[in-house]
C-alpha cells in the first residue's frame, strides 16, 4: 500500500493500516485475499488473489504524468484473461474479498463490483465500464492542502486517467516469474508435454523471435481488475471491534459498530 491520506474514507484508512501492520511482519507487499464469484453453473467459486493496491497509490499512477498526487478507494487485482474467473466475472460482475491478517488478528471483507480491462487487442477489451473519475481525489498532506480539499468542494471528476498506463504498470511491477505465467497456455487446461510452453523467466529464452512471441502473449493475456467497493466489514479480534461500512449513492460512507 501507498500510506493513506486524510481525505481516504475510514475504512481505507483502517486497510492500509492493517496490511501495512502485517507486512511488517511478513515482508509481503501485499497479502493474499480470498476472491469469491459465482461459477457459471450459478455455484460460488473462490480462490486466492494478491491484489495490486489502490488506483493512485505506489506504482499505481493515473497518467505518467502523475507525481503521486491522487489516490482512490478503487482496489485492483489480476488475473489471466483466459482464467475461468474472467467469464464468471463478465456474467456476473458482483463479488466480495476476504482477507485474514494472522498476526494483527483482523479480517477485512470487502463486498462491491469488478470491471475488468483487457489488453487493447483482446476482443473484450470495452468491457471496462467503471468511471473512475468519481472515485479519485487528490492526496493532502500539509495543513493548508488540507483545506483546499474539502470534499464538499473538490473530486477527480475532471481528472485525465489512462488505464493502459495503470495496467501496464501492474504488469512490469509482477516478478519475472509472474509475468512468464501470463504466456502460458489457459489455465485449468490439461498440461502439455512440451516445456517450452511454460517458460520461467521470458528474457531467459535465447530465440529472440521467440522472446518476443512470449512477451506479446503475456501483455495479451495480462487484464487488470478493478474493484468498485460499496460494503467493508472489518473485524478486530484483539480489540473486539467490528465496523461494517456501506457507501450511499454519492461518495460518502456510513459506519455501523456491530457485534463482532
Amino acid at each position: 500500500m501507498d500510506g493513506s491520506c486524510n481525505r481516504d474514507p475510514e475504512w481505507k484508512r483502517a486497510f492500509t493500516k492493517y496490511f501495512d501492520k502485517e507486512r511488517e511482519i511478513t515482508g509481503e507487499r501485499f497479502p493474499p485475499m480470498a476472491l469469491s464469484t459465482v461459477d457459471l453453473d450459478g455455484r460460488p467459486a473462490v480462490r486466492m488473489v494478491s491484489p495490486r493496491g489502490f488506483v493512485g497509490d505506489g506504482f499505481l499512477r493515473i497518467s505518467p504524468e502523475d507525481k503521486g498526487h491522487w489516490t482512490s478507494d478503487v482496489l485492483t487485482i489480476c488475473t489471466h484473461a483466459k482464467s475461468n474467473k474472467v467469464q464468471e466475472l463478465v456474467n456476473t460482475n458482483d463479488v466480495q474479498l476476504v482477507a485474514y491478517l494472522p498476526h494483527t488478528g483482523v479480517q477485512i471483507r470487502l463486498g462491491g463490483n469488478a470491471s475488468l480491462l483487457f489488453h487493447p487487442d483482446n476482443p473484450n477489451h470495452s468491457t471496462l465500464s467503471l468511471d473512475m473519475r468519481q472515485r479519485v481525489w487528490p492526496r493532502c498532506e500539509s495543513l493548508a492542502e488540507r483545506e483546499e480539499c474539502d470534499p464538499a468542494h473538490i473530486n477527480g471528476c475532471d481528472v485525465e486517467l489512462d488505464v493502459e498506463y495503470i495496467r501496464e504498470q501492474a504488469y512490469l511491477h509482477h516478478s519475472p516469474a509472474i509475468q512468464a505465467w501470463y504466456s502460458w497456455p489457459p489455465p485449468g487446461r490439461a498440461r502439455g508435454a512440451d516445456s517450452s510452453l511454460y517458460p520461467t523467466e521470458i528474457p531467459k529464452i535465447e530465440d529472440k523471435a521467440e522472446m518476443e512471441k512470449y512477451e506479446a502473449n503475456a501483455r495479451r493475456n495480462y487484464v487488470l481488475i478493478f474493484i468498485d467497493i460499496s460494503k467493508v466489514d472489518i473485524v478486530d479480534l484483539n480489540s473486539s471491534t467490528r465496523k461494517i461500512y456501506s457507501r450511499r449513492g454519492d461518495t460518502t460512507w456510513s459506519t455501523q459498530n456491530v457485534n463482532p
